[in-house]
């Protein structure tokens, strides 16, 4: 009998003894679990993880970039150089750069929580705002302070814009903040043709930055439709011509490309501005 109790003594010790490692391990889990930084959206963080690093030369790659395809055009016209001083331009160019430059690296880390780089370049930004001449054109700050509110939202999962909306606001503000006012200080008004040839870019922009903004299944499956739009677009525009050829050409070497992810990642963000500039450029 006492060798009875002694087994059952024995087994109760021994569950007192493994309660206390097992809370000790449930503790630790927890732990473990909590120190993770919760992003708010831990399915994008999860994918964004997965996918490698980009290309060292991304983040100044593509600021010269999206300045080429804000000024080239307007360049090539002809006519703004000879009415766009370079006192005139330096702030808008200098808004540019550091814009481009903010926007870049919010690409570089797949549009989640920025880093302190990106807040140095909206505080430069800011600065050329409210330190030079574009400051006393109302619309023309306001219309540039609009930019950098929706590129300071759009990191944060809580605002909720990391979707169409999201991209679709993006693409609008990349079209028709900097190059109307570039326009409109050059010429003190913006004409419907400069309107109507913007929507290249509009269209353009939601196509390129679709893969980039929205990097999972679904945005490769929006890209069919940004895509599509663009294709029409070119088509009605421009008509069966060589423009909208080569634009379809660019358009599904583009999204061919973007559907070799991860492998591609490290070069899509470039690809991507490049192929924006060649249709801009094209339509």
């Amino acid at each position: 009998m006492s060798d009875e109790y002694s087994d059952k003594e024995k087994m109760a010790l021994d569950a007192l003894l493994k309660k206390p490692t097992e809370t000790g391990h449930d503790f630790f889990k927890r732990s473990k679990k909590g120190s993770v930084p919760d992003t708010g959206n831990t399915g994008t963080s999860r994918v964004n993880a997965s996918l490698p690093a980009v290309y060292p030369y991304t983040v100044p790659g593509f600021t010269v970039l999206l300045v080429a395809i804000w000024w080239l055009k307007p360049l090539l016209t002809g006519r703004l150089a000879n009415i766009f001083s370079f006192e005139q331009a330096w702030p808008l160019l200098a808004y540019s750069l550091f814009t481009s430059l903010a926007l870049a690296f919010l690409v570089a880390n797949r549009f989640q929580r920025p880093t302190w780089h990106f807040y140095v370049s909206l505080i430069a930004s800011l600065l050329v705002l409210f330190s030079s001449s574009l400051r006393t054109r109302f619309e023309v700050m306001l219309l540039l302070l609009l930019f950098l509110l929706v590129l300071t939202l759009l990191p944060f999962p809580s605002v909720q814009l990391q979707n169409v909306i999201g991209i679709t606001a993006l693409s609008a503000l990349i079209t028709f903040a900097v190059p109307v006012c570039i326009t409109f200080l050059a010429y003190n008004y913006v004409d419907q043709d400069f309107l109507k040839n913007s929507w290249h870019l509009f269209y353009g922009s939601l196509f390129y930055f679709t893969p980039l903004f929205l990097p999972k299944a679904k945005g490769r499956l929006l890209s069919l439709f940004t895509g599509s739009a663009l294709l029409i677009h070119a088509f009605y525009t421009t008509g069966f011509g060589l423009p909208a050829v080569a634009t379809t050409i660019l358009v599904l070497a583009t999204f061919i490309f973007s559907c070799m992810r991860p492998q591609t990642y490290r070069y899509q963000p470039l690809v991507a501005l490049c192929g924006l500039l060649l249709t801009v450029l094209f339509l």
